[in-house]
């Protein structure tokens, strides 16, 4: 890809970026776990019943590879856009957040008739962790 240079990413700040979205998931959903769990359907039993399963740790591990993706992207993007500033890296976060996840979740959700709520819990947790993800990679290159 003609503009992408590769080997001038910071990778460091990838991997920093990538362990802030794990902590900033984990804190997010630990405080948001009953209103979560209640507008998905499950119970405590539920998430009693996936411990030792799959079901438990197979959702991390999904999580950091697709963290992982994300932040590799939103660094091209911020090489390719020239940013290097706390406004720039900012508005580079709100875009990928508002722009792709707010628009592709709310129309999802409305197919699927999911409530607002829902939507505000899994677009918030994004919408910050873009936000300050894009501030690392355009301050930290």
């Amino acid at each position: 890809m003609d503009g992408m240079d590769f080997g001038s990413l910071n990778y460091w700040a990838i991997i920093v970026a990538v362990i802030f979205n794990q902590v900033l998931g984990a804190a997010w959903y630990s405080t948001l776990a009953k209103p979560w769990m209640a507008e998905v359907g499950l119970t405590d039993d539920d998430m009693t019943a996936m411990k030792g399963t799959p079901r438990q740790w197979y959702p991390y591990v999904v999580a950091i590879v697709l963290a992982a993706v994300f932040t590799f992207a939103l660094a091209l993007l911020a090489q390719g856009l020239d940013a290097d500033t706390f406004g720039e890296g900012l508005g580079l976060g709100l875009l990928a957040a508002i722009g792709f996840v707010f628009t592709s979740h709310g129309v999802n959700y409305t197919f699927e008739g999911r409530s607002v709520r829902l939507l505000a819990i899994n677009v918030g947790y994004p919408l910050i962790s873009y936000c300050v993800i894009g501030v690392l990679l355009a301050l930290w290159r």
